[in-house]
């Protein structure tokens, strides 16, 4: 399906109502999820066409229109990219991500490829220290592998697979790495260039796509104890539950235009297998990402392969879509210089 284009134009300065801050945006990330959203994909309840996306919003705090001690004008800050109700049983148990009320930026509310944005404070988090790039990253690319590696529950120096090493591909590698330096990593990439930069970090590869990818694994690793797909690929369920050991996790974090596979139904019954979506992240895993990133344990600036300034918004799109050898991050920046 082809991608739409997207227009910029002028508009007058965003307001901050109460409990808001206004972000003087520096950097966000073209996320697999804007390509979806310029193809036309079904927008979540409350939310209607045109949309003002990015989501991975990293910015300087302009005005803040709270009373707060976390945050203040000047800081660099990271954005969660939802704003839950607050009061619903899922926000309530700490499942925010959950909320059949949020909010996302993006998609609701006008998002990040822009100069200026209003988002609020309670939904972000400093990040001083860190650079506008990294920092925007850890929103969904980082945050989201955060998520996922939660629910796919590894045991200490466990065996993990990412199908698929984009962005949050190779955020799920990393952050899996540095909450565990003992686990075992296995990737499926499609092109060598990816393949090259993944060995360099430590990880076993398939490289050529997904056919074929389970047997060569199992053959080399043997079998995982939790598999993460973030291929994009309608064939990547069927393929990746074969990688898994009995009572294996399937993490499904893929937005797919297509009728998933999930193979024999018999495999999952007799291994007792885990079949688990993921849906972006909590305040908890953003904050977890950061403190990894502050520490030095997690370097999300290695992920930036392009850079393109809001002017050039379509071209860093293009990037996006077309992945050419050695994509993983394609950040647009208010001041950014091209490579």
């Amino acid at each position: 399906m082809n991608l739409g284009a997207a227009t910029l134009r002028e508009g007058p300065e965003p307001e901050t109502p109460p409990g808001y801050a206004r972000v003087k945006v520096q950097a966000c990330g073209v996320c697999a999820t804007d390509l979806h959203l310029l193809r036309g994909m079904v927008l979540p309840r409350g939310a209607t066409y045109p949309v003002r996306p990015g989501h991975e919003v990293a910015g300087i705090v302009e005005e803040l229109h709270a009373k707060t001690s976390a945050i203040s004008e000047g800081d660099l800050v990271v954005l969660h990219p939802l704003a839950p109700c607050g009061g619903c049983r899922a926000c309530l148990q700490g499942e925010d991500q959950r909320c059949e009320a949020v909010r996302a930026l993006g998609m609701h509310d006008a998002g990040g490829f822009a100069e200026k944005v209003v988002w609020p404070v309670s939904r972000m988090l400093r990040a001083n220290g860190l650079t506008p790039a990294a920092a925007a990253l850890l929103a969904d690319a980082a945050a989201t592998a955060h998520n996922a590696l939660r629910l796919a529950r590894l045991p200490p120096g466990g065996a993990l697979c990412v199908l698929g090493a984009g962005g949050l591909g190779t955020g799920a590698l990393a952050v899996a790495k540095a909450l565990d330096p003992t686990v075992r990593l296995a990737a499926v990439v499609r092109s060598e260039a990816s393949a090259e930069r993944l060995r360099a970090f430590g990880v076993e590869v398939h490289c050529g796509g997904l056919e074929g990818a389970a047997r060569d694994l199992r053959r080399r690793l043997g079998r995982m104890d939790a598999v993460i797909d973030f291929s994009g690929q309608a064939e990547a369920p069927a393929e990746g539950v074969t990688l898994l050991r009995r009572g294996g996790r399937f993490v499904l974090g893929s937005v797919v235009d297509a009728q998933l596979t999930l193979g024999t139904s018999s495999a999952f019954m007799a291994h007792e297998l885990q079949f688990i979506g993921v849906y972006v992240s909590g305040m908890r895993d953003l904050a977890a990402v950061i403190d990894l990133a502050h520490h030095g344990r997690l370097q999300a600036e290695e992920w930036v392969s392009h850079r393109r300034p809001l002017t050039e918004f379509n071209d860093a799109v293009a990037i996006a879509a077309g992945r050419p050898p050695g994509t993983v991050r394609v950040v647009v920046e208010c001041d950014g210089a091209e490579d």
